[in-house]
């Protein structure tokens, strides 16, 4: 490993952005078995650094300078937008969280989040899946039920219509997920690979209009099977 960078070239490449040396060099150390990771303490160091390099996972802190909330990460996210967002913050707040998740993040913690569970919540996210604390599930589902409800009014076709589209495969696969399997277990469970697992999930998003495991979860409700809060959602804030 040379420098601080925490450079491993063994790993998927993770980049820590705050502007704290203290939380930068806790986050690698945490992390830097099993990822190749760079810290920058700029925002312009981070916007080279995502123009030149296509990271995996970006844990951002939002007193990074020049990073404002919900509008900063969206223009961070359009830089490179294959590299999954986990915003570390000083004071969880459910409202912000939810305005950062709908601006592009895919976790969201307390910046004092325990070695182990940023650990997980790094791989979890990277694998494609949601990290966020307890409380903060809650006000998701209200919101996502609002959604769901909207575009249930718009979308043509009934939910029985949208789940005819699916195929019997896809079907395995949104009764597993509903019942709270990730992607790994799934993969497991039908003998293919998490590779496969995600683009049936991708084409199983598009038929049935839906943006994301948490509402194919409350679709589930509809027919039948109570939906459990999705594996990678994060228990806690730390």
């Amino acid at each position: 490993m040379s420098d601080n960078s925490g450079r491993d070239e063994s790993g998927p490449l993770v980049v820590v952005a705050s502007p704290a040396a203290g939380l930068r060099k806790r986050c690698r150390q945490v992390l830097q078995h099993g990822y190749e990771v760079r810290e920058v303490a700029h925002r312009q160091d981070l916007e080279r650094t995502l123009l030149d390099r296509s990271p995996a996972v970006l844990l951002l802190d939002l007193a990074l300078p020049g990073v404002s909330g919900a509008s900063g990460i969206s223009v961070v996210q359009r830089l490179r937008t294959l590299t999954k967002i986990i915003v570390l913050t000083a004071t969880p707040d459910e409202r912000e969280g939810i305005a950062l998740l709908k601006a592009g993040a895919r976790g969201y913690c307390d910046r004092e989040i325990d070695g182990p569970l940023l650990e997980k919540a790094t791989e979890l996210v990277r694998r494609g899946e949601i990290w966020v604390g307890r409380k903060l599930i809650s006000h998701l589902l209200e919101e996502l039920t609002l959604l769901t409800e909207r575009q249930r009014r718009e979308a043509p076709g009934t939910s029985e219509d949208r789940l005819k589209r699916i195929t019997p495969r896809e079907r395995q696969i949104v009764e597993l997920l509903s019942g709270g399997a990730s992607n790994k277990e799934i993969a497991k469970r039908l003998n293919v690979t998490e590779r496969t697992v995600k683009a049936h999930l991708t084409a199983i998003f598009r038929k049935l209009g839906l943006s994301g495991r948490l509402q194919l979860a409350l679709f589930a409700l509809d027919h039948g099977r109570p939906p459990r809060v999705p594996s990678g959602i994060g228990p806690r804030f730390n």
